[in-house]
């Protein structure tokens, strides 16, 4: 009978594996007591403390040295790794998870980073700017009417193209023609999309009067009968109306006012 070097259980001379534990039975000569055999444990794992590989193969190599003073012909011990090399995985387990919580956290400071440019952008934008998206061309005629009413340059700035070397210039125009007039309400009576060729026709008529590029993605022209009031000579109120036709261009995400061929509502 051969006794099992890990948990003691007598185990038949035939038998290589211990049915107990299942580690690999260490082979000896009859010589080798069991006082021996004890002795060459507690060398080869003074501590007396094991930890698991999970399977029942010997696959850890020992040192030669090791068994310097035991009656064996294996060089493969157990089924079990002493506890100083069962830590040396245990840190390198470690470590391969603090090198993936350090990518994880450069990866969260990265997307915080553009959180806050995106955020810079915006506040810039729509704050010191004021530059709110109008997102269609019925939008711009709904604050160019405001803008006359309210007799506001800043109102009407914001229909103004970003490619004008000054927007308050064609803005006060505007206003001066309008002067005393308030109109009350108006209809579009119809809508017409720009070509392509038109496009490009308008591109080039802003650039020869402005050496500005405008990058229109669309344009439309409005024609629009205006209602309202408008002051005579004697300084009474009279009602007026009056069609016009106004060209929308659509420059980033903006529909604006093409100022180049903007004419006055005749309603004075």
């Amino acid at each position: 009978m051969k006794t099992c070097h890990v948990c003691g259980c007598e185990v038949e001379d035939r038998e290589l594996v211990c049915p107990d534990c299942g580690a690999t039975v260490v082979k000896h000569s009859g010589s080798l007591s069991i006082k021996a055999q004890e002795e060459t444990k507690k060398k080869l794992n003074p501590m007396g403390m094991t930890v698991s590989t999970g399977s029942g193969l010997t696959d850890i190599l020992r040192n030669e040295s090791e068994f310097d003073n035991a009656d064996v012909d294996d060089d493969y011990f157990g089924g079990s790794i002493p506890l100083g090399m069962a830590k040396t995985v245990i840190d390198d387990d470690g470590k391969k998870k603090s090198d993936t919580g350090k990518v994880i956290g450069k990866v969260i400071k990265i997307l915080f980073i553009l959180a806050l440019l995106y955020g810079a952008y915006w506040v810039v934008v729509n704050v010191f700017l004021n530059r709110d998206v109008i997102e269609s061309h019925e939008e711009a005629i709904e604050i160019y009417v405001e803008a006359i009413n309210d007799a506001d340059v800043d109102k009407m700035e914001k229909i103004m193209p970003s490619y004008l070397n000054d927007p308050s210039l064609p803005a006060d125009k505007i206003l001066d023609e309008m002067q005393n007039v308030t109109i009350n309400k108006y209809d579009i009576i119809t809508v017409t999309e720009l070509t392509d060729s038109e496009i490009i026709s308008l591109q080039d008529e802003i650039k020869l009067a402005t050496t500005k590029t405008a990058n229109i993605k669309g344009a439309v022209t409005v024609k629009v009968r205006f209602y309202g009031t408008t002051l005579n000579a004697s300084g009474q109120s009279v009602e007026k109306n009056g069609e016009v036709e106004l060209v929308f261009i659509k420059i980033k995400d903006n529909w604006l006012l093409e100022t180049e061929s903007y004419k006055a509502p005749d309603i004075k």
